[in-house]
């Protein structure tokens, strides 16, 4: 048998035992399958095997969805006994990163809903260097400390001690991920470690437009990743996001959901901004008026070697230029720089920079200036709805900063590759190379700061015909996701 496709970290061997003794456990249980979810020796890891195995037999996507009904109806077993038992729900969201936080609309109707009890764990990531992974840890912890939400505290950056989920609890009912790449994360909180009574949603962090080069990624890293078929719910932003689950997913979509982009619900609601609210997000020269100041994001992506999955970043081509620019337009423009979490590390990495000293070097140039800042962590909302342009090549921002209807310019290089949502957005957006620097000044003098939107109405028809979730669905995506959970929950 070849399995293709297996995780580097997992050997062949070892997914055909998990595989087995899945199916030996479910053949010898029985019915008794489902009442004994709690005793169940059986994890994520096992379903995940045999999501694996089954893609390499002639007719094996039959026998995974009976092991995939099977693995769901084991946890539907565990919400039947809570709620008989009259006890709450208890439920976990998993983000790794402040800047990556998709939940917080879901997350309070939880906690406003005292049938449940919500928490939000963030986890560390691994393959970073200690610094890095504790710097993004504490920012991430303290975002959610500060924001009100009963958050624990896993890991310990100075002693690099993680402690499990016995220790802040037990295992929850149900995990709301947020992010797909499991891996990446600590292994104790990996889907592939939880017991088969747990329920798990996936809600993303960003919407899916980019794609690699051999045209491969969507099928390979996201409709039909492992971990989008062992799923109970996964919450689609756009049909044509729906449509590709249903082109390549195993499940053929079956625990996908149409729901519209929860983040994006933020601009669905009036937002009054004070002077001070303006003052606290840009930086102006002190003494002048912020109200007299355009102001632009900077956001690169990470990807800037060519042997990315994924390949969009000309930062390496630009980053000293965005420092002309913030200096040249000093009495007139606000620059916030908003790059990617990664960043930091592929500058590193593909030898861009030769430490982690020098980037911090570089963000401190922005730093200084009266009328420039930087925004490593946290919600980038405020700075979207408060902007009146953008300076861009990061993926999911080619459609997200179209719920504000201002002004992209993306920067391009010939590596770059979308999706059918992708190349349906990128035309709404003005485009030059990433290093046309005279592309990039054009756009802030004649496009911003001159007001010469010339492609806001093709940008209009585009995300009314791509985006707009909230004139096809009647409600908020996250209404619309709340109801659906709790619907499928205690309407069982």
């Amino acid at each position: 048998m070849i399995i293709d496709n297996v995780p580097e970290q997992v050997s062949e061997d070892n997914v055909i035992e998990l595989a087995n003794e899945f199916t030996e456990y479910l053949e010898n249980s029985g019915n008794l399958f489902f009442q004994n979810y709690q005793s169940s020796v059986l994890t994520y890891e096992h379903l995940i095997a045999m999501f694996y195995v089954t893609r390499a037999m002639t007719g094996g996507m039959r026998l995974y969805n009976y092991c995939y009904d099977a693995a769901i109806e084991c946890a539907k077993c565990n919400i039947k006994r809570r709620l008989t038992a009259n006890e709450k729900i208890k439920v976990t969201f998993l983000p790794i990163s402040a800047a990556e936080w998709p939940a917080e609309y879901i997350y309070r109707k939880l906690e406003a809903d005292d049938r449940f009890e919500p928490q939000v764990v963030p986890v560390p990531l691994i393959g970073r260097t200690k610094e890095e992974r504790g710097k993004t840890y504490s920012q991430t912890y303290d975002f959610f400390m500060a924001g009100g939400y009963n958050v624990k505290k896993i890991y310990d950056f100075q002693t690099e001690e993680i402690i499990g989920w016995e220790e802040i609890g037990g295992i929850p009912d149900v995990v709301i991920n947020v992010t797909p790449w499991y891996s990446d994360i600590a292994k104790n909180y990996q889907i592939a470690r939880l017991p088969l009574y747990v329920l798990n949603v996936y809600i993303s962090y960003g919407l899916t437009v980019g794609n690699s080069q051999d045209r491969g990624y969507a099928e390979k890293f996201m409709y039909n990743k492992d971990f989008m078929n062992v799923m109970w719910k996964v919450y689609t932003e756009t049909k044509k996001d729906y449509t590709g689950f249903q082109k390549y997913q195993a499940l053929k979509a079956k625990n996908v959901v149409n729901s519209g982009y929860i983040k994006m619900d933020y601009f669905l609601e009036k937002h009054d901004y004070s002077e001070e609210r303006l003052r606290s997000i840009w930086s102006v020269p002190e003494g002048t008026d912020i109200y007299s100041y355009k102001k632009i994001l900077i956001t690169p992506h990470f990807s800037l070697g060519d042997d990315n999955i994924l390949s969009f970043s000309t930062f390496n081509k630009n980053m000293y230029f965005y420092i002309y620019l913030a200096k040249k337009y000093k009495d007139s423009v606000s620059f916030i720089f908003k790059p990617h979490p990664n960043l930091r590390n592929s500058l590193v990495l593909d030898g861009y920079m030769k430490s982690i000293e020098e980037y911090e070097a570089y963000l401190d140039e922005f730093r200084k200036m009266p009328n420039a800042s930087v925004c490593e962590e946290g919600d980038y909302l405020a700075l979207f709805d408060t902007s009146d342009g953008i300076i861009n090549d990061s993926i999911s921002f080619v459609g997200e900063y179209m719920y504000v209807d201002k002004p992209m310019l993306f920067l391009e290089r010939p590596e770059q590759r979308f999706n059918e949502l992708g190349e349906a957005l990128i035309k709404a957006h003005y485009k030059v190379d990433g290093h046309d620097y005279m592309g990039i000044d054009s756009f802030v003098n004649d496009v911003v700061i001159n007001g010469n939107d010339y492609m806001k109405k093709e940008r209009k028809a585009v995300f009314l015909e791509e985006l707009d979730y909230y004139s096809k669905n009647g409600i908020k995506a996250s209404e619309y996701v709340y109801k659906d959970i709790t619907d499928g929950l205690f309407k069982m």
